[in-house]
């Protein structure tokens, strides 16, 4: 009887080894004990190839320093709104000071970090309200859908109608007095819906899952569902996009007032510095007046919409580098 193996046998065996998966067990434990990286770390990971947004992060954080431990040192040594018409118009060879003294006498440069540390207080809250109206409404309306979402977007839609700028204008012009409190609830009621849109898109491409179907299936009620299943599962795009949002915030302030119809005088921000160059005389021989605080917005802007991209990358896996 012969012992050579058959051909079935030899096409068995050869089957066999074509199937048969190769495990290097040195690496297995790395692989089973690999953690999705959070928000932060593939942050991290996209600002090392983006040599751009670490100039930018850094500077940012230089600005953001120097204006928050900078104000209140400045604000419990002088006041920065006092007025001293012996000393106006100066330029920084004349009064032997920094950033010379403006109109009213006032020096410049402590009023620049007062009112750059203002602007960025108005433009971080009025982007956190919105966020707050636009993380509610959105996300009701992207999880139940149906009448629910149709009703909330026809409201957010006819708001988004109203010409917002002008009934901002009208309002601060009739207002007796314009406080930062009212700035701010103004460009709240106007920036809330665009929030609304981006938040409700995310929950609904995230409300078919199979994490949402298990947990509705499960029995656990829908605000659980959204507030612990949902919820963290958005925060890539909040972030990023807060973050663009905060420069936008500041741009819209600082315009709004430039031209009359945001803060009054009274109230130092960017905007009421770069007014000053409204003035003829202003625009063309007393440059430090106007020009520190316009390079300032400048470069906040564009700092924050550099660090902004990369977030947006974070949050967007085909945008990603790495």
């Amino acid at each position: 009887m012969s012992s050579e193996p058959s051909e079935k046998d030899t096409n068995d065996e050869i089957v066999h080894e074509q199937n048969t998966v190769y495990v290097d067990e040195s690496n297995l434990d790395v692989v089973l004990s690999t953690k999705p990286l959070n928000i932060f770390q593939l942050f991290w990971k996209e600002l090392k190839h983006d040599h751009l947004a670490k100039v930018a992060l850094f500077v940012l954080v230089v600005i953001f320093l120097g204006i928050y431990i900078g104000a209140p040192i400045i604000e419990s040594q002088m006041d920065v709104m006092h007025n001293d018409l012996l000393i106006r118009n100066q330029s920084p060879e004349d009064s032997g000071t920094l950033l010379g003294t403006d109109s009213n006498g006032r020096f410049v440069a402590p009023l620049l970090v007062v009112s750059a540390r203002n602007s960025l207080n108005i433009g971080l809250t009025v982007t956190a309200f919105s966020f707050v109206i636009g993380l509610i409404v959105g996300i009701t309306a992207g999880f139940y859908g149906g009448r629910v979402d149709n009703i909330i977007m026809r409201i957010t839609d006819t708001w988004t109608m109203l010409p917002g700028l002008m009934v901002m204008i009208a309002i601060i012009s009739m207002a007796e007095q314009r406080t930062t409190a009212l700035f701010i609830m103004l460009l709240t009621m106007f920036t809330w819906m665009a929030r609304t849109r981006l938040i409700r898109a995310a929950a609904m491409q995230n409300r078919n899952l199979d994490y949402i179907s298990a947990s509705k299936t499960l029995g656990t009620r829908n605000s659980v569902i959204i507030v612990r299943e949902m919820l963290p599962n958005l925060v890539d795009v909040v972030v990023a996009n807060f973050v663009l949002t905060v420069a936008a915030s500041i741009g819209i302030e600082t315009g709004l007032t430039m031209l009359g119809f945001g803060l009054g005088m009274e109230h130092p921000s960017l905007g009421t510095m770069i007014a000053s160059a409204l003035e003829t005389v202003n625009l063309q021989f007393r440059w430090w007046v106007w020009a520190p605080a316009a390079i300032l917005v400048v470069t906040m802007m564009l700092c924050i919409n550099f660090v902004g991209n990369v977030l947006q990358r974070v949050a967007d896996p085909r945008q990603r580098r790495v």
